[in-house]
This record gives C-alpha cells, sequence and structure tokens, in this order.
C-alpha cells in the first residue's frame, strides 16, 4: 500500500506540474507515467460562499460542471414531531429541500447525508422546523436513540429524503465517531438505532449504498485508538465507510499548514477502521490562507500552494485505497457569508478559506489540480 501510494503521488506530480525533470532523465532516474485513470468520483456540497441567489446559482453551476455528483450534506437537525406523525414540514424545512432539488442539474447523481446528531455530536439532532437546529421541547427532549419514536421519526424522514433525491449514497451518520469519542454509552445506544434504521432501509432500497462516516483523528491518538477499538459494529451495518478529514487543524503534528508535515498513515489508517469495506472521502478541504483563531488559540500559517500540494496527497492516498469518491467541502471562500450570516462565528472560521475559488471568485492554483484529476476517465471499482 505504501508503494502503490507513493507511486501514485509522484505520478500526480509529474502530470499537474507537466515535467519531469530538468534537460530528460538518465538510465538511473525512474520516469513515472502520469495516470489515465482515476478510481473515485469527485464533487462538492452545496456550501454557498454568499446568502445571494448569485452565490447559490454560482456554486451549483459550477458544481455540475467541475464535478461527478453534488453532495447533499444536511446537518440542520430533524423535523422530529413532523417526520414522526407523516405530517407536512414546517415551510421553512420544505422550501430547503424542494430548493436543493430544484438547483441540482438533471441527471446529476447524488450523495446525501442527514444527521441523527446535535451539532456538538454529543446526542441527539435538535429540531429542524423554521430554524435550524433548535432546542428539543417535551417530549423530545428526554428521548434518546434508544427511544421507538426517535427511530421511527429518522426512519421516515430517512425514507422521504431518499425517495426525493434518490441518491447513490447514504450517510445516516455523519461523524458518528464523534460521538463514541464524547459519549460512548449514548454511542452504543445509537448503534441498536442504526441497526434498525440500516435493516429497514435495506429493505425499502435494495440498491442503495449505506455509509456513516468516520473523523480521522492524528493516527497512533487517544482518540484515533478508541474510535478504531469500538466503531467495529456500525461499520458492519454498512457498504461504504466515509471519512472526514481537515488535518489542518485537527490532527496534532507540527507544521499543520504544510500538507508535506502529515504523518506517513494520515489516511491509510482508515483502512484498518473500514475493516475491509469500501472507503470514500466525505468531506474534506484545506486552508489557502493564514487561520488565526484566538478563541481556540489556533493560528496555522498556509498558503494556495500548500492547498493544491493537499490535494496531490489526497488524490495519490484516494487511488491507493481504491476510494469511492472525495467530496470537497467549499468550492469558493465564504468570506461574505461569514461576516454577514454566521456573524463571524469562530468555529466556522476553521472552513471560511478552503475554497478552490477565493472569496473574489478568482480560481486558485488548486483547481487545476482538481480540474486535471477530474479529466482523468473514471474506472469501474
Amino acid at each position: 500500500m505504501k508503494f502503490l501510494r507513493t507511486l501514485a503521488l509522484a505520478s500526480l506530480a509529474v502530470a499537474i506540474t507537466g515535467c519531469g525533470g530538468g534537460g530528460g532523465s538518465s538510465p538511473e532516474e525512474p520516469v513515472f507515467t502520469p495516470p489515465v485513470t482515476r478510481a473515485f468520483d469527485l464533487g462538492f456540497t452545496t456550501w454557498p460562499y454568499d446568502a445571494t441567489v448569485t452565490a447559490v446559482n454560482f456554486v451549483y453551476t459550477e458544481i455540475a460542471a467541475r464535478g461527478d455528483f453534488v453532495a447533499h450534506h444536511i446537518d440542520s437537525g430533524i423535523p422530529w414531531q413532523a417526520a414522526l406523525d407523516g405530517t407536512p414540514y414546517d415551510p421553512a424545512v420544505e422550501s430547503e429541500i424542494q430548493g436543493r432539488l430544484d438547483n441540482t442539474a438533471v441527471g446529476q447523481r447524488a450523495y446525501l447525508a442527514i444527521s441523527p446528531f446535535s451539532t456538538g455530536r454529543d446526542g441527539l439532532a435538535g429540531n429542524w422546523g423554521a430554524a435550524t437546529n433548535e432546542d428539543l421541547t417535551a417530549p423530545w427532549d428526554t428521548r434518546d436513540f434508544s427511544s421507538p419514536e426517535v427511530v421511527t421519526a429518522y426512519t421516515n424522514f430517512a425514507r422521504d429524503m431518499i425517495t426525493r433525491f434518490q441518491p447513490t449514497y447514504f450517510n445516516l451518520g455523519i461523524e458518528a465517531s464523534e460521538l463514541l469519542v464524547n459519549d460512548l454509552a449514548e454511542y452504543d445506544r445509537y448503534v441498536a438505532f442504526a441497526t434498525q434504521v440500516s435493516a429497514t432501509l435495506r429493505a425499502e432500497f435494495p440498491n442503495l449504498q449505506l455509509m456513516v462516516s468516520v473523523a480521522l483523528k492524528s493516527p497512533g491518538s487517544a482518540r484515533a485508538n478508541a474510535i478504531e477499538a469500538n466503531i467495529g459494529p456500525l461499520i458492519d451495518l454498512v457498504d461504504v465507510v466515509g471519512v472526514s478529514v481537515y488535518p489542518y487543524v485537527f490532527f496534532d503534528h507540527a507544521d499543520k499548514g504544510d500538507p508535506a508535515n502529515l504523518p506517513a498513515d494520515w489516511f491509510s489508517q482508515i483502512q484498518d477502521i473500514a475493516n475491509g469495506k469500501p472507503v470514500a472521502v466525505a468531506e474534506t478541504a484545506w486552508i489557502a490562507e493564514r487561520l488565526d483563531i484566538p478563541t481556540f488559540s489556533v493560528d496555522v500559517a498556509a498558503t494556495a500552494q500548500n492547498q493544491a500540494d493537499y490535494l496531490v496527497e489526497l488524490f495519490a492516498e484516494a487511488e491507493a485505497a481504491n476510494a469511492e469518491f472525495i467530496v470537497w467541502w467549499a468550492l469558493v471562500d465564504f468570506d461574505a457569508l461569514w461576516d454577514g450570516v454566521l456573524g463571524q462565528d469562530p468555529l466556522a472560521r476553521i472552513w471560511r478559506d478552503t475554497g478552490l475559488f477565493d472569496e473574489s471568485l478568482n480560481p486558485r492554483s488548486a483547481l487545476d489540480v482538481w480540474q486535471q484529476q477530474l479529466a482523468l476517465t473514471k474506472r469501474a471499482n
């Protein structure tokens, strides 16, 4: 695996730079052939860079042009009571769902993720009503993953969303590993919940690829070890294991802004977790500018070149793992959204400058890397 990753990385580097050295190669120098196919599909989430129709239209148009599929990553909560009763959702919920469907290009394949977890990944998701992730009220505030009402409501909502979006892949637990790290007892209840939900969805949608995603940690860390030791029963329920990975901030290595400093097994550690199941990158990104968040004592220096280098490394790792797909989080830097609707939220700042376009819609060098990979023929895994 290490050899394959190294070979793929070198080949990608040659393909992207368009050169294999200075004045030709000597017999002693290896000559790498750029890859002519790719293992994985490429896509983006629909995260907008501003709260405007123009921004939404730009993102959806570019997603259709620059990817194989669209990633509908919906982490807004669950309309618990409406889903349980089978009654109409709040107009705000229905508007969001229908807007996504209307903006998705005709015939474009979809990856769909909805989350039963709270935004802190430490319990049950909030309510999705007039606002997203509303505080739970009685009787939902006393329920957990072992409650029959929770199983039924989530299954009903998942069924409706799958029917409407017709995804190829469905993630029924965004970053489920975070619940494991935060509350192991509640995670065990979630596994029992997921067992029931997945059984129903398999019966009703036999061709659907079921997933959960794992937030990768620094290899060998206590959190990484806890995930590997406890996640097995959940992995057994799904077809594909997704990866959520943002090493420039959530890993522990030094000089985190430069992907050259990543641990050797930063990605390949998923093979031990997946236990032979296919893997996919459910969400990832890399900053193209300095990340300075005093609230979290975070200060990471990075450049647009670092971002492009990360894509080269990521593609090599995904190729070696024969990954199913890669989702890049934000197509465009969302400075305008962050300054406005998000109120300069320090948590959202982590992802603000990860676009393949900057905030002025200027393409970054990483976009060239992405486009060269997209141009390769996708082969059947």
